[in-house]
């Protein structure tokens, strides 16, 4: 059983020229240090019980359990303008199957994934996963170094059911932390944020480390970067609480040495080594309205896309419709909620453009718990519940209807790039079918105390004719139990 050899941290010189900048500002803080400074330990073990799609193999690659623990150790410094914060992280991942990647399917399952990035059965590094700077003046906070973003996340509403609506429903849509993985996604840049009144305007340039499903995550990839900025409104329009928010987002991939995932013959696909650089604009609007005994929701998302996908004009779109209903006066407190995700696809791949509407770096299992999609080539029709039978446990319920917007583009699954080699996004055939199939789900998450508390998760495929042209069999499930500790 190998091991990866650490990659080399990066000591980077800004806290140095921060401290000596505002050395005064820290010379004339008239409190004891230990009242400025906080420490923080949390680990996660976790248990995933995975029995994927059955492929055309002898024995049961498909059917495995293996187990991680993360564990993460924060400090921070706070003074009045300025704050350092630095986090160190060791991952563990213990049993991974050693014939889970067949061709020409490829990784079985989440277990799977991480075997091909790592080629260990038994994996684990300790790396660097945080290390910036804040600095605060006159509502402008500039933030430099190593630090976690979760675009669409720049604000976070007062009233809960839009903090929650946010939280879950818009944020890490196309660039998130990822970290449902053991691993996480970190980013190396720097950040402001301008806020007056009900305002919020945000702007960040940076490169994402590695990660994800790659335990080497020091180092950050040299040929992949984002810049975003927002205006967000977070006020209320008669009376509506409401959250709106419009975004540009430019992302650039200039990896020559992956092989970029999307419907053209493989040869096509090889011989493409130019970048891909897509420039993405677009908005959400989230609001509240009293109904009766109970709360509405609405809300509306939408992205345009336009640019260069290696040698083919990148022209791609997607929206979100949804909505829900709270019974706030109701024991448990039951919520409600349908909606409609839709992404573009490509319906020819013969011509000089590529229509496949890009997620370059999300947090891909907020928006496809049962990781085996992501929002690419998607339509999703989906009802959900929500329910808090005490103020201790937290219970979710899903119904996916999942079909392919192209039926000659691929079924897409990956949530970006995670290292120098691995493209992050992967497609399987459609077979020239629609229909990838139906989830359904459920999470139970139990909060003990403060200190503890303990997720559960299991989900069942019932695939249509898009899986079954790929695998033996078109069922699936996928479980996890974990443990949440935090002092």
């Amino acid at each position: 059983m190998g091991r990866r050899t650490p990659g080399q941290l990066h000591f980077l010189l800004w806290p140095v020229v921060l401290l000596l900048a505002l050395a005064g500002d820290m010379a004339s803080a008239q409190v004891e240090l230990h009242e400025r400074v906080s420490l923080r330990i949390d680990d996660r073990i976790r248990t995933e019980i995975v029995d994927w799609f059955e492929p055309d193999a002898p024995g049961n690659p498909e059917r495995y359990t293996f187990f991680a623990n993360r564990l993460r150790v924060s400090a921070s410094l706070t003074l009045p303008r300025l704050q350092f914060f630095v986090q160190v992280q060791d991952t563990r991942i213990g049993n991974l199957p050693g014939d889970a990647i067949v061709p020409p399917v490829g990784a079985l399952g989440t277990g799977a994934i991480y075997l091909a990035h790592t080629r260990d059965r038994w994996q684990g590094e300790t790396v660097l996963s945080q290390a910036y700077g804040t600095v605060r003046a006159r509502g402008t906070a500039l933030t430099v170094g190593r630090f976690s973003y979760a675009e669409g996340a720049e604000t976070s509403p007062g009233n809960p059911t839009l903090a929650f609506m946010k939280r879950t429903r818009i944020s890490e849509r196309l660039v998130g932390p990822f970290d449902f993985t053991h691993n996480g996604r970190r980013v190396d840049g720097a950040r402001v944020a301008w806020n007056r009144g009900a305002w919020n305007l945000t702007a960040i340039g940076a490169r994402p480390t590695r990660g994800g499903f790659e335990v080497s995550a020091n180092r950050h990839l040299d040929k992949v970067a984002f810049a975003n900025g927002a205006v967000t409104y977070t006020g209320s329009a008669p009376g509506t609480p409401i959250d709106a928010r419009l975004f540009y987002l430019y992302f650039d991939d200039r990896r020559a040495s992956t092989t970029k995932a999307d419907n053209r013959p493989s040869a096509d696909r090889s011989a493409d080594h130019e970048s891909i650089q897509v420039h993405t604009l677009g908005g959400h609007v989230l609001a509240e309205i009293e109904t009766g005994p109970g709360l509405t929701d609405l809300l509306f998302w939408f992205a345009v896309q336009n640019g260069d996908w290696g040698q083919l004009d990148h022209r791609a779109w997607a929206f979100a419709m949804e909505g829900g209903y709270q019974f706030s006066r109701v024991w448990s407190r039951p919520w409600l909620r349908i909606g409609y995700n839709v992404s573009s696809g490509d319906d020819d791949p013969a011509d000089s453009e590529h229509r496949t509407f890009l997620t370059p770096l999300p947090t891909a299992r907020k928006y496809a718990r049962f990781p085996f999609f992501n929002n690419m080539n998607l339509q999703d029709i989906f009802a959900q519940i929500f329910a808090s039978p005490t103020s201790a446990i937290s219970v979710r319920a899903d119904y996916h209807w999942l079909q392919l917007a192209e039926s000659s583009d691929l079924w897409y699954a990956g949530g970006g790039a995670t290292n120098q080699r691995v493209f992050g996004i992967g497609g399987l055939p459609s077979g020239g079918s629609a229909n990838l199939g139906h989830l359904v789900d459920l999470s139970v998450d139990y909060r003990w105390n403060k200190h503890l508390s303990v997720g559960t998760y299991v989900g069942q495929v019932f695939g249509g004719d898009v899986i079954t042209n790929n695998f033996a069999a078109k069922s699936a499930t996928y479980g996890f139990i974990e443990l949440r500790l935090s002092f």
